[in-house]
């Protein structure tokens, strides 16, 4: 009889035992499930140069920092003032260049823009021309290296508009040295570009 007993009072132990992992089991599956969720993103693909590009917000799930976001502003004005060309702006987009450069790359660019080199803009556009950029994807290779892709639309004096597609790669830093109050407010940040190449 006691034996009896004893096997009852076992068979309920171990019943509740069983019931309460059960129940335990329930409510950490019910605590795991909204970590398992699917986020949608939108990509976008260009059709003509396939390159793709995640269309993300400044704020909501997962926005893009703001230092991505100053930094990718900086690149764009950078790729346009360089790459572009309109007579009437070519010295503001020359001194915008230069501000946003550290002191070697403001001298190739200075060599680059020299009126003198058969490549600069003024001799291979003229004073008529112009040259359109529009700035499609920025990519980060690291967080001090981007890769810009442009196109470049060049209106020439004469004759049909000649389209392209280019990739610069931009080395960047963000400096804390001295400028005067004017250079300022164009480049409130410090930020230079130390290598360019398209």
């Amino acid at each position: 009889m006691r034996d009896a007993y004893r096997s009852r009072r076992n068979a309920w132990i171990l019943a509740s035992v069983a019931g309460l992992l059960a129940i335990v089991a329930v409510i950490a599956l019910a605590a795991l499930t909204p970590l398992k969720t699917v986020e949608p993103f939108v990509i976008t693909v260009d059709r003509s140069t396939g390159a793709t590009e995640v269309t993300t917000a400044l704020t909501g799930d997962k926005p893009v920092s703001y230092d991505e976001a100053v930094s990718k502003y900086f690149l764009a004005q950078y790729v346009r003032a360089r790459e572009g060309w309109l007579p009437p702006a070519a010295k503001e987009n020359f001194s915008s260049v230069a501000i946003l450069s550290d002191p070697t790359e403001q001298a190739r660019w200075q060599r680059a823009f020299d009126a003198r080199n058969p490549a600069s803009p003024q001799t291979l556009w003229g004073p008529r021309a112009t040259v359109e950029v529009t700035v499609r994807s920025i990519a980060f290779v690291n967080p001090k290296v981007a890769q810009v892709r442009f196109t470049r639309v060049v209106h020439p004096d004469i004759g049909d508009p000649v389209s392209s597609n280019w990739i610069a790669t931009v080395s960047f830093a963000y400096s804390s040295a001295p400028m005067a109050e004017g250079d300022r407010f164009r480049n409130p940040l410090g930020f230079q570009v130390s290598s360019y190449r398209a």
